[in-house]
């Protein structure tokens, strides 16, 4: 894992898990692709109180949900929610319908799409799409929000779903290929040398320090007999979610600095805490935390 990538998948008892792609691609400005980091799957929020000018009603799923929502409203704005993966055509017909050159394509587990498909378009306009986030509140399901309006001729928004809810998105132009399904390798399993400090047995535990400044944070963590080191985030333009690293030193910040959380250092085979927290700061204070794409409490409940 590189240290400029990375993005928040879920709850941390997941493990901060598994490398996929998906934040870098969008912080470099590349095509959006799954988080190829520590993966905090971030529960980003899509832009709320828009009214949806065109409402097309999703295909039935199970437990009497739908498998997938498809709205888009007086500007061009395209919002989706899927839970159902198996439907891609369906969804694929739906977005077409609604003004996005969309290809959505399912994948089975353990299988991917053949690369390359088409050519990647480099220069994505900030806003044509943000990256899929987790719906809150759900275990399962994506939703992204599409630009049709910055679409240019000949381009077309490629989606790929996996069966383990992986997801890829990716912006091409010209011809586009069929999803020939290939072997995907198999995953390699990433244990950072740090977790999650905030929750429940941590040594932060009882204390949240997310969106409180660095002079409010500091005296407690020194009050618990703990060092602090200080992990200088990068946010993608717009902040949708997820962040890189710029650096991590030992040097104080200002005190008006945001933490938008803490971290654990950890070593050895049973995870021994060191003593050291890493505290995720920027300077700027931000409409969202970076780190959850949004509330903390929308991806990890209270009293964890």
């Amino acid at each position: 894992m590189t240290t400029s990538e990375r993005r928040l998948a879920g709850f941390e008892e997941r493990q901060l898990a598994e490398l996929k792609e998906h934040i870098a691609a969008r912080s470099t400005a590349a095509p959006a692709r799954r988080p190829r980091g520590r993966l905090f799957l971030a529960a980003a929020a899509v832009a709320a109180g828009v009214c949806a000018a065109v409402a097309i009603p999703a295909v039935s799923g199970g437990g009497g949900e739908s498998a997938y929502a498809v709205t888009r409203d007086a500007n061009g704005v395209v919002y989706a929610e899927l839970r159902d993966f198996r439907d891609a055509a369906g969804l694929s017909d739906q977005l077409r319908r609604l003004g996005v050159p969309a290809i959505v394509d399912y994948t089975p587990e353990g299988k991917m799409c053949r690369e390359p498909r088409g050519k990647h378009v480099e220069d994505i306009p900030r806003d044509l799409y943000h990256v899929p986030e987790s719906i809150p509140g759900e275990k399962h399901g994506w939703r992204m929000r599409i630009d049709t309006r910055l679409f240019k001729p000949g381009q077309t928004f490629v989606w790929t779903i996996g069966e383990n809810t992986s997801t890829s998105t990716i912006l091409m132009e010209g011809p586009v290929g069929p999803c020939e399904l290939v072997d995907a390798p198999k995953p390699v399993k990433y244990h950072p040398p740090y977790r999650l400090a905030t929750t429940k047995g941590r040594s932060l535990a009882g204390y949240r320090v997310d969106e409180k400044t660095v002079g409010e944070v500091v005296p407690e963590i020194e009050k618990r007999g703990l060092k602090v080191v200080y992990v200088i985030m990068a946010l993608p333009p717009g902040n949708p979610g997820g962040f890189g690293e710029l650096r991590v030193q030992k040097a104080p910040v200002g005190e008006d600095w945001t933490v938008w959380e803490a971290e654990e250092v950890i070593e050895g085979p049973k995870d021994t805490p060191t003593g050291v927290i890493r505290l995720l700061v920027t300077k700027e204070h931000h409409d969202r935390n970076p780190v959850y794409g949004g509330p903390r409490d929308a991806v990890i409940p209270e009293g964890s």
